[in-house]
């Protein structure tokens, strides 16, 4: 199996990431999906971006680099399936859990402190927070009660294999989701930049909510188009 990639025009964003994991702060920067349309070529995202080639250059630069750490992670797409499974309970279901806790309480105490001055954009995100949390919250039941373990099932018979590839299909299509929701959250909060009137916990709020959003655009990556592909 393959440890590295080359990276060219070509080069499917959802297959850039898998490989070189560390590059999504700067698509994430860019606003480049590479999660819900990672189907897509480098060259195509640039020319939507309006970006010049010499961003592919920057990328192979980058991933040169980064190839050359000693403590670089392992591609996920050499993980078995349980491993891979294992990697997305442990890194993203726990660390997004713990983060839409925290997120619940704070978000309505700025809606409430805020209230006045700045009702609008409060009831924004605290609607698209709560619709975020919601979909990931039955998202998550779904992958942890049904796919995951009918994936780590074992001698799968033709009627399982068509009822996990049914399953992904409706999450793919959550995934589409809850991906709609965050880009409607970064454009309500200007890129997660908090306003002027902005007290600590709402500075707080946007930081957490970037960086949920984040890593909910890492985790669907990682499912689409590496675990939910295998089927």
């Amino acid at each position: 199996m393959r440890q590295t990639i080359t990276i060219n025009g070509q080069t499917e964003l959802g297959e850039l990431v898998t490989f070189f994991p560390a590059i999504t702060s700067r698509l994430n920067e860019l606003q480049i999906d590479y999660c819900c349309q990672g189907d897509r070529s480098l060259e195509s995202a640039i020319i939507e971006a309006g970006l010049t080639p010499d961003f592919i250059t920057e990328v192979q630069n980058a991933y040169s680099d980064y190839l050359a750490r000693p403590n670089r992670e392992l591609p996920v797409s050499e993980l078995s399936d349980e491993e891979l499974i294992d990697l997305i309970l442990d890194t993203h279901h726990l660390s997004e859990r713990a983060l839409w806790k925290e997120l619940d309480k704070l978000v309505n105490l700025i809606l409430l402190v805020h209230y006045e001055h700045g009702k609008d954009l409060m009831l924004k995100v605290h609607r698209s927070f709560s619709e975020l949390k919601l979909e990931l919250e039955e998202h998550f039941a779904k992958e942890e009660q049904e796919l995951f373990p009918a994936m780590l099932k074992g001698d799968k018979t033709p009627e399982d294999l068509a009822a996990i590839r049914s399953l992904i299909n409706e999450l793919e299509g959550e995934h589409d989701g809850a991906g709609r929701i965050i880009k409607r959250m970064i454009k309500e909060t200007d890129h997660f930049t908090p306003p002027e009137y902005a007290c600590a916990t709402v500075k707080t709020v946007y930081q957490k909510l970037h960086e949920l959003a984040d890593d909910v655009f890492l985790h669907i990556a990682k499912e689409n188009s590496v675990l939910f592909k295998r089927y």
